[in-house]
């Protein structure tokens, strides 16, 4: 069959893109549907047998556009040299954008000639969510470009910055340089415009400013903050929790204008704190101002937080240097009001003072050995106490008694873990006095936190820094320690603490080794080894090469 002769025609009719055919003069001759309704939508007040275009000069409608229309020249120069037999087809894409939305479309002019007569069809295609879609990809490329290049920034400079800082920390010889060196090498790299190094001193608990740099000509003044008292300032509160504290935006926290060097006033606009900890010891807090708000993002914070960390651990090495070196011990006297407290449980189960002779450890467990100012005491009644998981009579005086009491924990791995020496524990009337020798400062403000964090009540009466001898007892102790097994240590300190070694002697051997569980002659045993290490440690240079 053949086809009709209007056929092309109706066909073009149901074409979705709108399409124009033009003579070789650029007149239009035929629009379809599509270009009709188009143009109804884009000029909804002409009449609808205006909106066909046809016998309108499409060359010359675009033509006439701006003289700035980029696109409109390159439609026109395209569309010509198609016309003319230059070329057979021509494409281009571009924006037709309207007061709603933003389009684009695809132009099409490809030439045809029916009985040598030439003719050009023009086809427009819708193709802005390819379009959008495009433009989306490239900015998400492009956010990704420079997301890269920011990262690749922030990579070169935190690499540059924990390198300097680290080799500053550890290749300092002593704690001020430390802070020195840091606080420099800190506000040289951007954004960071001040930073200060604060410690805490043990009796006033004042956190004063030790080290500090700076970009301006600011100077930092020494304010008056104290532990307690002033939590709205990022200092104190992160040595207060242990954890860093940053205030993105100066501007709008109301306390800023408070501190030294002042926040909003001076241009700082974001401060961080960080403690500078290692263990339990806490040797003080650094303190960055950003002139950037927002400065401290997550992953900034994380190499700060690593930062804080190396600067600690190089501050315990030299203070652990120090200690070998020096002849300078930390005496610390305090008072503690808390009826937990397991010397107070005790004084106030009995109605009577009681003074904590010496601590020990058998198989995991703490032991205090308790002098009871009385003769009469009964240890069933220290058993049931709270903390107390036994408590036996070693000796019976005149007018006292001498306790073995096992502990569940609580003062004694306390004072253990964190190397104090125990110089004295009295209880009575609900309160206790604790003397204790450290090394140093950081390790009395370490325990006097730990301390206060677990009993009700702390006060710290006195604060002693004192010249030891060339070799203390805690020497002798600790070389001991070492040589004597664990029982031979048992034997030798309840033997001691018992009185064994007095005369008249007020408690046997039998009983000391009942009380450890032993024979007598194993406990002799024991004994005589402990009191021969001990006397070769006295007067005997070779300790080595006896047994």
């Amino acid at each position: 069959m053949d086809a009709p002769d209007d056929l092309p025609a109706a066909a073009l009719e149901t074409f979705p893109l709108t399409v124009a055919v033009v003579d070789d003069a650029g007149d239009i001759l035929l629009t379809n549907r599509a270009w009709r309704e188009f143009g109804r939508e884009s000029d909804p007040e002409s009449a609808d047998e205006s909106v066909n275009h046809v016998g309108v000069n499409y060359v010359a409608t675009a033509a006439m556009a701006e003289d700035d229309d980029e696109y409109a020249e390159r439609a026109v120069a395209g569309l010509e040299a198609v016309l003319s037999g230059d070329r057979e087809t021509f494409a281009m894409e571009y924006p037709c954008h309207t007061p709603d939305r933003k389009q684009w479309f695809l132009m099409r002019a490809t030439s045809f000639s029916i009985d040598d007569d030439r003719y050009v069809s023009v086809a427009h295609l819708e193709i802005t969510e390819r379009k959008l879609a495009e433009l989306a990809a490239e900015e998400a490329a492009e956010r990704a470009r420079e997301r890269h290049q920011t990262l690749e920034h922030v990579v070169d400079r935190i690499d540059g910055l924990v390198r300097d800082v680290t080799d500053a920390a550890v290749g300092a010889g002593t704690r001020d340089e430390v802070e020195r060196r840091v606080v420099r090498r800190l506000v040289d790299t951007e954004p960071y415009v001040l930073a200060w190094i604060g410690r805490v001193d043990v009796t006033s608990r004042r956190v004063s400013p030790r080290e500090w740099a700076t970009t301006s000509d600011l100077g930092l003044e020494d304010g008056d903050l104290t532990l307690g008292d002033d939590d709205s300032h990022p200092a104190v509160e992160a040595l207060e929790t242990g954890d860093p504290v940053v205030i993105d935006d100066l501007e709008s926290f109301a306390e800023a204008d408070q501190w030294w060097p002042v926040g909003a006033s001076t241009g700082f606009h974001s401060v961080a704190a960080l403690p500078l900890t290692y263990g339990d010891v806490t040797y003080g807090v650094l303190v960055l101002f950003a002139d950037d708000p927002n400065a401290f993002a997550d992953r900034e914070l994380l190499v700060l937080e690593s930062l804080a960390g190396t600067i600690a651990t190089a501050m315990n090495a030299i203070e652990a240097r120090r200690m070998l070196t020096t002849e300078a011990v930390v005496e610390i006297e305090l008072e503690i009001d808390d009826p937990g407290l397991f010397a107070t449980q005790i004084a106030d189960a009995l109605d009577r003072s009681v003074r904590v002779r010496g601590l020990a450890s058998e198989d995991g467990t703490p032991i205090a050995f308790v002098y009871v100012d009385d003769a009469g005491v009964d240890a069933g009644t220290v058993s049931g106490l709270e903390g107390i998981a036994n408590a036996t009579t070693l000796v019976t005086y005149e007018d006292g008694t001498l306790l073995e009491v096992a502990l569940e924990g609580g003062l004694v791995p306390i004072l253990s873990e964190r190397g104090a020496v125990l110089q004295g524990l009295d209880a009575a009337d609900g309160q206790a006095t604790l003397v204790l020798e450290l090394a140093n400062g950081q390790a009395a403000r370490a325990i006097y936190d730990v301390l206060e964090d677990r009993y009700d009540v702390v006060d710290l009466r006195s604060y002693h820094e004192r010249e030891r001898p060339a070799r203390t007892p805690q020497d002798l102790a600790g070389t001991l320690e070492q040589r004597l097994t664990d029982r031979q240590q048992m034997a030798l300190r309840k033997a001691y603490l018992a009185d064994y070694f007095e005369w008249p002697r007020n408690v046997s051997g039998e009983e000391l080794a009942e009380s450890m569980g032993i024979s007598r002659s194993t406990f002799h045993q024991h004994l005589r080894s402990a009191q021969q290490k001990l006397l070769e440690e006295l007067y005997d240079g070779d300790t080595v090469s006896r047994s």
